[in-house]
């Protein structure tokens, strides 16, 4: 109809008008009709990313893991008699880095749980944790740095000697074996007795265990 009406006047340009204005209606009739996409989409925020209990979980058990692993290469200056013969320096309590050590061994024993202890308290026992493995790396290497050169010389030559007589322990039999250990732990108690090392019951049963063994064999 619009067609006709249009084309009568104003010829072929007309008709060119009225076939350009019914493509436009009928486009934005097609348009209107078509349901819209609801904006929420458009604006809806990103999907928060996972840092809930979980990852924090792993983060802990992890730590747990960190802070049995410095245990370990702690215990290993206390079981072993030769680590505490050779690098007394751990046991420094005058030294900052000794002295650093010991308080974040506390501090990370304390916040320690069997099971995990929630979020607030688990992100305190991680950070505790991270401050104790920097805490050991710099007393482990002080002590291996400092062997025995800070002591009182009588102090530092009863270190070698005993260090010494293990080695001839080792090597030795019977009753000669049995000597050298035995002197060992005269020295260790001298040493322990002077505060040069701690009580090392641990030390001191693994040598008194070796000491049985070599008078028995």
């Amino acid at each position: 109809m619009v067609l006709l009406v249009l084309s009568r006047p104003f010829g072929p340009i007309g008709l060119l008008i009225a076939l350009a204005l019914t493509l436009g209606v009928g486009l934005l009739a097609v348009s209107m009709s078509r349901p819209q996409a609801p904006a929420d989409n458009a604006s809806a925020p990103p999907p928060r990313t996972s840092g809930g209990a979980m990852p924090l979980k792993d983060r802990w058990q992890r730590s747990v893991e960190h802070h049995n692993q410095v245990l370990g290469a702690y215990g290993a200056f206390e079981l072993d008699p030769r680590m505490l013969l050779q690098y007394p320096a751990l046991w420094d309590l005058s030294a900052p880095a000794v002295i650093a050590f010991h308080d974040c061994l506390e501090t990370a024993g304390e916040l320690r749980t069997d099971q995990f202890p929630g979020d607030d308290r688990a992100g305190r026992y991680i950070s505790a944790v991270t401050e104790l493995r920097s805490a050991w790396a710099a007393a482990d290497r002080f002590a291996r740095q400092t062997g025995t050169d800070d002591l009182d010389p009588a102090d530092a030559r009863d270190c070698r000697r005993a260090l010494k007589l293990l080695t001839h322990a080792d090597g030795a039999e019977k009753n000669e074996r049995a000597a050298y250990l035995q002197q060992v732990l005269n020295t260790v108690d001298r040493l322990t007795e002077r505060g040069v090392v701690p009580q090392p019951e641990r030390v001191r049963s693994a040598l008194t265990a070796k000491l049985r063994r070599a008078i028995e064999a």
